[in-house]
């Protein structure tokens, strides 16, 4: 049998010499042999994907059936059907992402038993199509089942999903002498007894050593952006290789990605909201074909990502804590000798990780108002939810998943419909305070790994309770000869400043006024704007700046907090203003009024058109005070609200174009709406400008 799965490896691997890494024949084994329940805890590129594509190999050659692997690594499916290729095993996925015909054309061939390996996410274990016409049909003919991420199970871990608590619940219906691989390269003594205490007591532990012998760990300390920017367009070229850059949120790779390539630093951002998952993938084989030198990306690049070759890991803002570190710096250097893992440690770091700790579950009068709302509506579709409870599109789906793994669960999908069930609910509070707890904890100890004078390798194993934990011998505290330096070109700082100030947001007109007819309706009972209309549309406009991000926006947060902006706005508000090609460039300029406070935008209004040399119009008035567009939490909310809030002077004339003027842009509503009554007065181009956008995504 061993020879067997040799001669597998080594068709997968392409070489004749190729033999098993440590534990890697006894996991095999362990499931092909005597159909055994394992965790096999191994660092990244140890090579679990081949574990489980040999043993499904002789599984089938048994005549069992076919594997089901559960990840969450959908971006990866494409590397590992042409890894299972290699050994002759036809494998498919069933994801979302599919259209229905590829879904159609997957679930024939899975019923008809002609494919080895189902690769699914672990939401199509839920109340979906997959899990009751396709899963429960094979259920008692697989041949094994597979947990990439296993750590995910666990809500003790860094990177626990809801969606993963499903697959518990699945396994106690399979039979009993099914094989499970359950597997994971970042996984403490904690989450590995929590996931054995939910897997149960059949559960097989395989660890091996977790120490990445080819990186060269370094923190560097510099706090603010413009000197984090500054070192990286100063030292990257000099660092051997490719690589990535890992940065927070989406507006953060923008800045990295954009100032790094007017240095000739062939540098692109990745996170989720790119335009497609084609865009993705293109980006991820600049990069695995090294014809970039770096992806600036979020935790969108995810667990899975392989590049053996990787050259360099740098962490322009710190993750969450030291787990999630070890498994985004182990990404550089798995078949290279030599690679580079640096974190710096930004002051804007701590709220981020606060942010997503205090966001991490949803709030009890957010479930108990979603909860009456489906009751008392006798079911509901997710659309329907928008216009009956304030909260973010995003926040009222989070809100759903997590109420449909919960078990019992209070709501029951059918169709495209959520139905409240019998089953009371009360949101778990000491469980989410523990976990809270925990997090908070996690995040101190990353802290402490920025500023240790310990091994910085041996500081990451201690925390994986890796038992082969020992010194490096390669970081910056066991040969500080060898570090990086951290030295700044003040130059660059600089030029950093001046890049962020110059960093213009852009502000995309909305197409439509609502997201059906029916709720354009309900939303504009009093302007009664239709759900389309391109002749009351506002034009592409420009934001100067976006919230606190280091250049301009800091000064507009100021000035926002003394309810008086800075005439030191207005020098740039021009410069980005002459910076808009114009069909016709607008002849007067005129600003949306607050009822809170009246002279804010209006003062800093009349003398931007001064230093411009038009006139500055009242063309709006406040025609009923309403609650701050902030405490609107979705699209539907957004409109309604200022729905008959305005009225436009008509004494004043409105044939030429315009610079509509608002101090800040988010849901772009505000715009849309203003620039919409001025389009009916006859005004022709509404261009809107504001001083910072204050839009998470910017």
């Amino acid at each position: 049998m061993k020879n067997v799965a040799l001669a597998h490896l080594r068709t997968m691997t392409g070489n004749i010499a190729s033999v098993f890494h440590d534990d890697q024949w006894e996991s095999i084994e362990g499931l092909v042999t005597k159909q055994q329940q394992l965790l096999v805890v191994q660092r990244t590129g140890w090579g679990k994907s081949a574990v489980y594509f040999i043993a499904t190999k002789i599984r089938r050659s048994q005549g069992f059936g076919p594997t089901i692997i559960v990840s969450p690594l959908l971006s990866l499916i494409r590397n590992q059907i042409e890894s299972a290729a290699k050994l002759g095993l036809k494998v498919v996925s069933y994801n979302s992402s599919m259209s229905n015909t590829e879904k159609d054309i997957a679930e024939s061939e899975i019923l008809a038993g002609s494919v080895d390996a189902v690769i699914i996410a672990p939401e199509q274990l839920g109340q979906s199509y997959f899990a009751e016409n396709v899963l429960s049909q094979i259920s008692s003919n697989i041949g094994l089942f597979v947990v990439d991420e296993a750590h995910c199970i666990s809500d003790w871990g860094h990177d626990f999903r809801p969606d993963y608590s499903r697959i518990v619940r699945v396994l106690q219906n399979m039979p009993q002498n099914m094989p499970v691989l359950a597997t994971t390269a970042t996984a403490n003594n904690r989450v590995v007894n929590d996931i054995k205490s939910q897997l149960g007591d059949r559960l097989n532990i395989i660890r091996g050593p977790l120490t990445r012998k080819s990186l060269q760990l370094q923190n560097i300390h510099l706090s603010t952006k413009s000197e984090r920017l500054a070192w990286l367009a100063g030292h990257l070229q000099n660092i051997t290789g490719t690589g990535i850059i890992y940065a927070k949120t989406t507006k953060d790779c923008e800045i990295v990605a954009g100032f790094l390539r007017t240095y000739g630093i062939e540098a692109h951002a990745y996170h989720s909201q790119l335009e497609s998952d084609q865009q993705k993938e293109s980006l991820e084989q600049a990069l695995i074909n090294n014809e970039i030198k770096t992806l600036v990306a979020t935790s969108a690049l995810g667990m899975g990502f392989d590049k053996p070759d990787l050259g360099f890991v740098i962490h322009y803002q710190s993750p969450g804590n030291v787990v999630e570190y070890y498994q985004q710096v182990g990404r550089a250097g798995r078949g290279i000798d030599s690679a580079i893992g640096i974190m710096m440690l930004g002051k804007e770091d701590e709220s981020i990780q606060q942010y997503f700790i205090d966001s991490a579950f949803p709030k009890e009068h957010q479930i108990d108002s979603l909860l009456k709302v489906i009751e008392e509506n006798n079911g509901c579709r997710v659309s329907d939810l928008e216009p009956k409870v304030n909260f973010s599109l995003s926040t009222i789906k989070d809100i759903i998943k997590f109420l449909s793994i919960e078990y019992p669960s209070p709501i029951l999908k059918d169709g495209s419909q959520y139905f409240r069930t019998q089953f009371d609910y009360q949101l778990p509070h000491e469980k989410i305070e523990r976990l809270n707890t925990i997090k908070e904890g996690e995040w101190q100890r990353l802290v402490e790994y920025h500023s240790t004078d310990l091994c910085l390798m041996r500081y990451l194993s201690n925390e994986l309770d890796d038992p082969g934990s020992q010194n490096c011998g390669r970081c910056q505290n066991c040969a500080p000869e060898g570090k990086l330096s951290t030295a700044v070109n003040q130059q660059l700082v600089l030029q950093a400043n001046d890049y962020l100030r110059h960093r213009y947001i852009e502000i995309k007109p909305r197409t439509t006024f609502a997201s059906s007819g029916n709720n354009a309706r309900l939303a504009f009972e009093t302007y009664g704007f239709p759900y389309k209309d391109y002749k009351l549309t506002i034009d592409r406009g420009l934001a100067l700046s976006s919230w606190k991000d280091g250049g301009w926006g800091d000064l507009f947060a100021a000035g926002k907090a003394n309810n008086q902006f800075s005439h030191d706005l207005i020098p740039p508000m021009v410069k980005m203003i002459n910076s808009i090609a114009y069909d016709q460039r607008p002849t007067w300029l005129t600003y949306i009024p607050s009822p809170r406070h009246p002279n804010l935008v209006r003062d800093f209004a009349y003398a931007l058109a001064e230093a411009l040399q038009v006139e500055c119009k009242e063309s709006l008035e406040i025609a009923e005070a309403r609650p701050p567009q902030k405490t609107m939490e979705n699209s539907f909310f957004q409109s309604k609200n200022l729905d008959g809030a305005f009225s436009v002077n008509t004494e004043e004339g409105y044939a030429a174009p315009v610079w509509l003027l608002d101090d800040a842009v988010d849901s772009r509503w505000t715009f849309t709406i203003a620039g919409a009554l001025l389009r009916r007065q006859g005004v022709p181009k509404v261009i809107p400008i504001a001083l910072t956008s204050t839009s998470k995504n910017n």
